[in-house]
């Protein structure tokens, strides 16, 4: 009786873990799309950003054609202009994908959604305490802070 027992209480564990990873969704969006499902507060220094529609465990897929990129090497990252939003719509990586990129091309961005990012940040000498819903890859945790994506995350298709 006592080995039903576990079994049985082992089964309910699995089942419960199952449960948990089922309510992690995937969604495709655009550069823009992700945009337009951001929303932002502020509420004296404290600065708010969340999504509308996807939640801390969600994969988020960007496809959306390249509009325009630009390496930096002194900041040793590529800045990434997509098309769908030409004017606030890009993403920073780590390294020169000049060469692996082009302009025009369709390409595919693959990110994870974690909640409770904070963190602080001077800016023009103002201190503001940022409380967000971000994409884990461009997430230090350990030094609580934000850093360029990493190259891999982003493929031509």
């Amino acid at each position: 009786m006592k080995k039903v027992g576990i079994v049985a209480i082992a089964g309910i564990f699995l089942l419960l873990g199952c449960v948990e990873n089922n309510t992690a969704k995937t969604f495709t969006m655009s550069m823009d799309e992700v945009l337009q499902d951001m929303k932002y507060s502020v509420n004296g220094s404290d600065v708010y950003m969340n999504f509308k529609t996807l939640d801390p465990g969600d994969v988020l897929i960007i496809k959306d054609k390249i509009y325009n990129m630009s390496y930096n090497p002194e900041r040793n990252a590529t800045v990434i202009v997509f098309e769908s939003n030409e004017t606030s719509g890009y993403l920073f990586f780590s390294g020169d994908l000049t060469s692996e990129l082009h302009n025009g091309e369709k390409v595919k961005v693959k990110l994870h959604i974690i909640g409770n990012v904070e963190f602080t940040q001077n800016y023009y000498g103002y201190v503001y305490n940022y409380h967000m819903e971000y994409y884990k890859e461009s997430w230090d945790a350990k030094n609580h802070t934000l850093k360029y994506l990493p190259s891999d995350t982003i493929t031509a298709y």
